[in-house]
This record gives C-alpha cells, sequence and structure tokens, in this order.
C-alpha cells in the first residue's frame, strides 16, 4: 500500500509539473511544500509526520505518512522451581506482552485563497490506515545444565486498511514559511483478522481464527496533525 501510494503522489507531482511547463507558466506558478511536524492520534499517542505538497497556481495536491507507533507493555518476568532437588531440579520463567502498532497516509486536495501577508488554504482527502495488536506470553525452562526448554503463544488481530475522511487548512506567508493543520475523522470499528501462534524450542506454528468486524473499546484513532513547511 505505501508504494501505491508514494508511486500514486509521484505520478500526480510530475503531472501537474508537466502542465505548468506545457502551459508556459512562470516558476511562481509551481510550487513544492515540504512539511513535517507531529501527529497527535487520541487512542496511540503522538508520533512523527511528515508531507509533501505540489501547487500549481492556486490548485494543492498533497501526501501526508504519520509513521508506526508500536507500544509494547511487558509484564515482569516471573519464576518458581518444582520443589526438587539436584540433578532433577526445575525451574520455570515466565512473561506476558502486549502490542500495538499504527501507521497512517494521506492523500488530499486542496485549494489556496489571498488573505493578508499570504494564502489560506482549505484541504480534504482520504486517510488510508492500519493497526494490529497482539497479546502472549513465554516460557523458559531451565536445569542444572542450563536452558533446558523455551514455548510461547499469541494472539494478533491485524486490521484492513481503512478509509477515512480528512480535512485541513494551511496557512502560506509570502515568504514560504506556512503552518498547517489536519484532522482525520475514526472511531474504534475494524474489520479485524485474527490468528493464533506459538512455538516449542524454537518451532514455530501458526493457525488462522477468521475475521470480524469489531468495534474496539477505548479506541478512538482521531488523529490531528501539525506541520510546519517552506514552499518553494
Amino acid at each position: 500500500m505505501k508504494k501505491v501510494l508514494l508511486t500514486s503522489v509521484l505520478s500526480s507531482v510530475l503531472a501537474v509539473s508537466a502542465m505548468a511547463v506545457s502551459h508556459t507558466a512562470s516558476a511562481s506558478d509551481f510550487t513544492i511544500n515540504p512539511m513535517v511536524g507531529a501527529s497527535k492520534n487520541k487512542a496511540m499517542g503522538t508520533n512523527v509526520a511528515a508531507g509533501l505538497e505540489a501547487g500549481y497556481k492556486d490548485f494543492i495536491l498533497g501526501y501526508t505518512y504519520t509513521s508506526e507507533t508500536d507500544k509494547r507493555s511487558n509484564t515482569e518476568s516471573f519464576g518458581f522451581d518444582d520443589g526438587d532437588t539436584a540433578p532433577d531440579w526445575r525451574s520455570f520463567d515466565a512473561s506476558l506482552y502486549t502490542t500495538e502498532k499504527y501507521k497512517a497516509h494521506t492523500l488530499y486536495v486542496g485549494y489556496q485563497f489571498a488573505v493578508g501577508p499570504g494564502h489560506l488554504a482549505v484541504k480534504a482527502g482520504a486517510d488510508f490506515s492500519k493497526y494490529s495488536a497482539n497479546a502472549g506470553f513465554d516460557v523458559i525452562e531451565y536445569n542444572q545444565g542450563g536452558t533446558l526448554n523455551k514455548a510461547g503463544m499469541g494472539l494478533e488481530a491485524k486490521s484492513n486498511t481503512v478509509v477515512s475522511p480528512m480535512v485541513g487548512v494551511g496557512y502560506y506567508l509570502d515568504n514560504g514559511l506556512n503552518f498547517n493543520v489536519h484532522y482525520t475523522f475514526q472511531n474504534g470499528a475494524r474489520d479485524m483478522k485474527y490468528s493464533a501462534s506459538g512455538y516449542n524450542n524454537s518451532k514455530p506454528e501458526a493457525v488462522s481464527l477468521g475475521r470480524a468486524k469489531n468495534d474496539l473499546e477505548n479506541k478512538d484513532f482521531g488523529t490531528w496533525m501539525f506541520t510546519v513547511g517552506y514552499r518553494f
């Protein structure tokens, strides 16, 4: 999906550039605006954001990317032994874990109006995001000679690509500096694909558990994005 989106953006930029040349537009008619900033997802927290806009006269075509959020939670390991004495002594260490991952791409169009010492742009487009989560445990068995066995089990859920509406505004100063605010409307409804996996002595096994439409509890993926750019 990432490659397809990047290819679409680059193709569009080239198309706008070709249009400008074919109409013998001045250099000021065609603009490029790299942007960098942060995105604040209500469920996943704050992450780095970056984007690129291409403009032809008052029209804008843009792309932004929210880098992958990787939230991990690990419980402290706990151990116990079987009460035997050497040479049959055994001990076990176990740990629990959870992880969540989220990333998003956005494509949009916009139009700018002359306002004060610059231009005000209004934007609208579509956000393409993916979410995954898993939880599980790992157990390591020891004896007098060291590690005897390793085993674990996990449950994983992956969403399909969810398309959500995005709106935004930007203000472009005449010196090239600009400030942008975007918002993506999302909720917790995701079509999730579930699977289970396990391993014993590093021999993995996995099985698909099917798909389900879930409204993830306490998950609101609505996202604010703040970026600063320089248009030239």
